[in-house]
């Protein structure tokens, strides 16, 4: 090595790592030449250089004091000046100046440099004596240097063609990258060394690219297993990406580094739907997480604009957007949806889009919003003319209890049963009880019965029976019927003695049936008899109650009259006005048989009395009143 160069090195050195200290002060970290009367020590099994070494992979040494080094290579009681300077990095031309007579190779260097034929080897002859300084050694010879350090052992940087030594000095050296920390490996074409701070890769004859540990995308490649897991690099690190960012294409994949978002591996299947569509220059942009792999040997990763969803199967597919969170709100490919089968596609009515899924389908508009259909609905709703038929986009998401599976449409519904498979219903005010437009509460009955009139003073009923598939109500039946001859009272107010001919305004629950014989039912059922009375008299222990009496006194009812008239020959009790009972607030409000106007009870064909008696169980609700007092 020239004067001139080492003067440089010494310099650089000296800026990174602080002035080295001369003299007696720095005799115990110097290496100390042998007498001249005796022979060179021989090494000991340990390495003689002892300091505290810089840590294996960190970068150039801090600046700072010189931490003391207990134990030097040779074993001599005196320093010379020449033999402190500061560590000295290989030229790619050997010095001139003939090697001194007194130029002698020992300890851990030794042993490393005898392994690689000494003088005779690719390294040659020494050109300088053994430097230390920060707990790391170093000594040049014709054809490079060998570093030593107690972590990690002697290793050298050779400087001839086809090895890592030229592409090491080129780009800094120890300054960037630092000592060796392990001998080259050969690879494919050519042979890679790691440094303190980096790794370097040279290929024999073509080109040689190197890792810096301070390179976002070296420290990834190394995290990621390196050239186990990526293989070596193709290409050169390029940047001027979008957002400042740089790519490497490494053997098995590619890694993309950005500001804020460091480094990530992207490959395989995932890596070609992401180019296909862009890569970071796509809505995707660059990816914010590693791929994530497991269920059903498939895999994920995700990106600053969405996720990118990978089987076996089902190949490479985007999730994003409205629809991508509403995949993952559910659990994405753990949830009945499994692997999405396809892209989004949009375009579709009213500007919305649609995702399939291996277990069914997602839906969105601007008005709706994003909700999951579930393959046997979704099924029965692309065969009846999907988005541009008549149910509309989904304004909720699938439900499903136990064996059955409803979902509510725009303008109407569709259930799955293990029984009876999928129905389409279209739009009905038991779709109200659903999407919050119906006043009354049902407190969660199974079924519930609508009866309304168009207006009050109206005796003419509409009715309508709802069931409650896994927690929507669709309509079971729908049919006419009366109330009472006066109409409906407001809401809160009560319908008061029957003679004035009022059915009361609310939802009330539906507890017992009566009439001449149980035609099958979860209700508790009163069979009737000549003495069946219901009470209406105020003031008496029997208002509005089932009593049994040989007499018929005022306004009570005789239950067993109206049975053999035809219409108490099936009935339910409407709870109105009881448990807590107001007197003189109304009594005897009954759905029944014979359909005429009542006096405040409802009538329907004898059909729809003996079904609904069939199908009710205690707590079903009937919400009875105007159709402005029941409806949003």
């Amino acid at each position: 090595m020239t004067k001139k160069l080492l003067l440089i090195t010494a310099v650089i050195l000296g800026l990174t790592a602080g002035p080295l200290a001369v003299g007696p002060a720095f005799a115990e970290d110097a290496p100390v030449a042998p007498p001249a009367t005796s022979p060179a020590a021989t090494p000991t099994a340990t390495p003689a250089p002892t300091g505290t070494p810089a840590p294996t992979g960190s970068a150039s040494a801090p600046a700072g004091p010189v931490p003391k080094i207990t134990a030097a290579p040779a074993a001599t009681a005196k320093a010379t000046t020449e033999q402190i300077r500061p560590l000295v990095e290989p030229t790619k031309t050997p010095t001139t100046e003939p090697t001194p007579p007194s130029v002698v190779v020992r300890g851990g260097i030794e042993t490393k440099w005898t392994a690689l034929k000494g003088a005779a080897g690719v390294l040659g002859a020494p050109t300088a004596g053994e430097v230390c300084s920060l707990g790391v050694c170093s000594q040049t010879f014709d054809g490079g240097s060998i570093f030593w350090t107690r972590a990690t052992g002697a290793h050298p940087v050779l400087l001839t063609e086809g090895h890592t030594g030229p592409r090491w000095h080129a780009k800094g050296g120890l300054a960037i990258f630092g000592y060796p920390v392990t001998d080259e490996k050969s690879v494919s074409g050519g042979t890679i060394q790691k440094f303190s701070s980096g790794r370097i890769l040279a290929w024999t004859g073509t080109r040689m690219l190197e890792f810096s540990a301070i390179s976002g995308i070296g420290s990834r490649w190394a995290a990621a297993g390196g050239e186990a897991v990526l293989g070596l690099p193709v290409t050169a690190e390029a940047c001027g990406l979008k957002a400042s960012g740089c790519f490497q294409q490494f053997d098995k994949g590619n890694i993309y580094w950005a500001p804020g978002i460091g480094g990530h591996v992207v490959w395989g299947g995932i890596l070609g739907r992401w180019t296909a569509g862009g890569a970071q220059n796509s809505s995707l942009g660059y990816p914010l997480t590693e791929e994530a792999c497991g269920t059903e040997g498939g895999c994920v990763q995700h990106f600053q604009g969405g996720s990118i969803f990978y089987s076996p199967t089902t190949g490479a597919h985007v999730a994003r957007g409205a629809i991508g969170s509403r995949y993952s709100a559910a659990g994405t490919t753990r949830s009945m949806l499994g692997y999405p089968i396809t892209g989004e596609t949009c375009g579709q009515p009213a500007g919305g889009c649609v995702q399939r899924f291996q277990g069914g389908s997602i839906y969105w508009s601007p008005t709706t919003g994003a909700w999951i259909s579930g393959r046997g609905i979704d099924s029965r709703f692309v065969s009846s003319g999907g988005l541009g038929g008549p149910l509309g986009y989904p304004i909720a998401s699938e439900r499903c209890v136990a064996t059955a599976c409803s979902q509510s449409y725009q303008r109407g519904d569709i259930t799955w049963t293990s029984s009876a498979g999928s129905r389409l219903y279209g739009m009905s005010e038991c779709h109200k009880l659903n999407n919050g437009q119906a006043k009354y509460s049902t407190y969660g009955a199974n079924r519930v019965l609508l009866t309304w009139t168009q207006d009050y003073g109206m005796s003419h009923a509409t009715n309508l029976y709802c069931l409650k598939v896994a927690g929507a109500y669709v309509p079971d039946w729908r049919t006419d019927g009366y109330v009472g001859a006066s109409g409906f009272k407001r809401p809160g107010v009560p319908s008061g003695p029957t003679r004035n001919l009022y059915s009361p305004t609310g939802s009330f629950s539906v507890t017992e049936a009566f009439g001449l014989g149980n035609p099958g039912t979860k209700l508790s059922y009163r069979t009737l008899n000549p003495r069946s009375r219901w009470g209406g008299n105020p003031w008496t222990p029997t208002y509005n109650k089932y009593h049994e009496s040989s007499s018929w006194v005022g306004w009570d009812e005789n239950m067993w009259w109206f049975a053999s008239g035809g219409y108490y020959r099936q009935g339910v009790v409407i709870n109105y006005n009881r448990p807590n009972i107001v007197q003189d607030a109304g009594f005897a409000i009954f759905l029944h048989m014979n359909k005429v106007p009542t006096a405040g009870c409802i009538s329907l064909d004898d059909w729809a009395v003996v079904d609904y008696i069939r199908k009710s169980t205690p707590g079903d609700r009937i919400i009875m009143g105007t159709y402005g007092a029941l409806f949003r």
